[in-house]
């Protein structure tokens, strides 16, 4: 099965405890509070990407402050959970992406990348539902959505689903080469599909 795609946080500093930035916070991406031990350097870490372990555990630092907002918690949740895919952990991040639609039940982008964390723990069918809940309300890299169902689709064995998904993450970005990889990879066992079957007819035709 193809590698799920997750699509993480923008990351920006403030207080994080204005409407305004609640408000905001589900679809546009993750913030830090400026002084909360760590949240600076989870979200850092997060943005460059890093898999290191002191990446984690500066944003397990920020979370057992107690001294982060509600939005900031969803966003180093989100950062840290962005740092556990990285790492091939999908128990972990699934908890973390977990724990942030306890606090807030409608974002967008924690759906989506816990739908991309259940791909990755091999539970297809629920990542499935994952994925259409975040597209119902809306993320900022539906093309990521599209593939990453498209994957929980094959794993499913909806070839048709996961064939959809894939065009449709294509039209949404055109030349995106994930998106290419996988319709090329179905184009190509249809026609080895076809020239085995045509490679069979004449023995079939042979046949009392």
């Amino acid at each position: 099965m193809v590698a799920a795609m997750f699509a993480l946080p923008a990351f920006a500093t403030g207080d994080g405890d204005d409407a305004a930035s609640e408000r905001s916070e589900r679809n546009k991406g993750a913030r830090t509070v400026v002084g909360a031990p760590g949240s600076v350097e989870c979200a850092a870490a997060a943005a460059a990407g890093r898999l290191d372990d002191e990446a984690i555990a500066s944003c397990d630092r920020a979370i057992a402050a107690e001294r982060l907002s509600r939005p900031n918690k969803i966003a180093t949740l989100i950062n840290r959970g962005a740092i556990h895919l990285r790492r091939r952990s999908g128990d972990l991040a699934l908890t973390d992406f977990e724990a942030v639609i306890t606090l807030d039940q409608r974002n967008a982008e924690a759906h989506l990348n816990r739908g991309a964390a259940l791909v990755m723990v091999g539970r297809p069918g629920p990542a499935v539902a994952a994925i259409t809940t975040a597209l119902g309300y809306g993320v900022r890299y539906p093309h990521k959505a599209y593939f990453n169902r498209g994957a929980a689709r094959e794993a499913l064995g909806d070839v048709r689903g996961a064939y959809e998904d894939y065009n449709t993450a294509l039209t949404i970005v055109p030349d995106w080469g994930p998106a290419e990889a996988e319709l090329a990879r179905f184009v190509r066992g249809r026609r080895e599909r076809l020239a085995a079957q045509l490679g069979e007819q004449p023995e079939q035709t042979g046949r009392p």
